[in-house]
């Protein structure tokens, strides 16, 4: 996590001239400082802000009684979700001074992610990493947060669903389905890799089996470009691929790496058409549980964790890209915004949202319409 300060630097003049020289050397060095300090201060996203600034200010839940959790994700052997579990124990016991114990549940035991969610509902898990498609797997109604060629882009990401009405809208429809959304995480946005040949044009994927996951959206999506979709399991898409059953795999970047196709893959298309936003959850009867002293540590602690999550995602997303270019292992072609094949995509995509306000709440996708349709 990036750390900034602003530094102020006061400096009184006295002597002769060579006093109010080294005097203007100083004062010129300092503000040179402050302005570095600055600009990297406001590269921040709000939410990294608000961590740095939170953690500082807590209330004292050192008194408190103490509480246990238990958490878990889905994603065996994933590192990133490890870390993140791992962190967030550690500073949820650290904030609140020693009042708030976590202890981990190995991943992928529960079952998916339908089942902790689940699970969470009925209270006999108190917290998870759970990704939002996840969630809605379970109670349903969020699918409009991830319409096809809404989000395309990190700052959009991060202004809108990570710090904007997205994310709060999210919260919302969890909470009234007795799930506490405490912060945000992620899995990054969905690309699409393939055995066949570089995608660079809507005539390239034209009737090109792709292996989705069961999300309508992405099934309509590609669908609606003129490739044919492959409802198949994450554990059975490796053999999928080999066999011939699919010529590609639709997912995150680090996700194909986790399945292990990327070593199979030989193109790989940067479309970012669907974001795939995750969050930690816990339990009414856990967060009820809690005094406000804990809830406000434990929000921390999750916030932090979050932040960290995302960032590491994203720079895994990057390093497999680079190391796979350099060694040869696959070509990357990145859709650049207002392309040809851009605009085609997004066309096809757009068209796709009217359909779906029968199933969501017409408002929220007027709001999209409005916000994301240019």
């Amino acid at each position: 996590m990036l750390l900034a300060g602003m530094m102020m630097t006061s400096l009184a003049a006295c002597g002769g001239s060579a006093a109010a020289t080294t005097a203007a050397a100083a004062e010129s060095k300092a503000e040179s400082k402050a302005e570095t300090a600055a600009e990297a201060a406001e590269s921040k996203s709000e939410e990294t802000k608000a961590a740095d600034a939170g953690s500082a200010s807590l209330p004292d839940a050192s008194g408190d009684p103490q509480v246990t959790f238990q958490v878990t994700n889905t994603h065996a052997g994933a590192q990133i979700q490890d870390k993140t579990m791992d962190m967030l124990i550690e500073l949820a016991d650290k904030y609140s001074g020693g009042t708030i114990k976590g202890t981990k549940i190995e991943a992928g035991s529960l079952g998916g992610e339908r089942e902790e969610t689940e699970m969470i509902q009925l209270g006999t898990l108190e917290c998870g990493l759970i990704s939002d498609m996840g969630i809605d797997s379970a109670i349903g109604g969020l699918g409009w947060a991830w319409l096809p060629y809404m989000l395309t882009d990190y700052d959009q990401v991060d202004q809108y669903y990570i710090n904007g009405w997205i994310g709060e809208e999210l919260t919302k429809q969890m909470a009234a389905q007795g799930i506490v959304r405490v912060a945000a995480t992620e899995n990054a946005f969905r690309e699409c890799g393939n055995v066949k040949k570089a995608i660079k044009s809507m005539d390239d994927i034209n009737g090109m089996k792709i292996r989705v996951p069961e999300t309508q959206a992405v099934q309509d999506f590609y669908t609606a470009i003129g490739a044919i979709p492959a409802a198949i399991a994450t554990s059975e898409t490796l053999a999928a691929l080999e066999q011939g059953t699919v010529d590609g795999v639709d997912n995150s970047i680090s996700n194909m790496d986790s399945m292990g196709v990327m070593e199979r893959l030989k193109y790989i298309t940067i479309m970012n058409y669907m974001y795939s936003g995750a969050s930690i959850v816990t339990s009414e009867d856990f967060w009820n549980g809690m005094t406000e002293a804990q809830q406000a540590c434990f929000r921390q602690a999750a916030t932090e964790a979050g932040a960290y999550m995302r960032k590491e995602m994203r720079a895994a997303t990057d390093k497999i890209l680079e190391e796979g270019q350099k060694n040869g292992s696959f070509e990357v072609f990145e859709v650049e915004k207002g392309s040809d094949f851009y605009n085609a995509l997004k066309e096809k995509a757009v068209a796709l949202w009217d359909s779906y306000s029968k199933q969501y709440d017409a408002s929220i996708i007027e709001k999209i319409k409005k916000d994301f349709s240019v």
